[in-house]
C-alpha cells in the first residue's frame, strides 16, 4: 500500500476546537480523518451523499 500526503488549510480556532473535540476520545486529529476517510471507502458511501444532488 502506497501512502498519499493531504494538505489542507483550515481556520485555527476549528482546528483546535475539533482536536480538543478528538483528544477527549483518545485521537488525534490526523486518525479522526483516516478514519472517516476508511469508513467512506469500506461503506461506498459518505455523509454527504444527500447534500449535493
Amino acid at each position: 500500500m502506497s501512502e498519499k500526503l493531504i494538505q489542507l488549510r483550515i481556520d485555527g480556532e476549528l482546528k483546535d476546537s475539533a482536536d480538543e473535540i478528538f483528544k477527549k476520545q483518545g485521537l488525534s486529529t490526523q486518525t479522526a480523518i483516516k478514519i472517516f476517510l476508511t469508513q467512506v471507502a469500506n461503506s461506498g458511501t459518505s455523509p454527504f451523499d444527500n447534500i449535493f444532488i
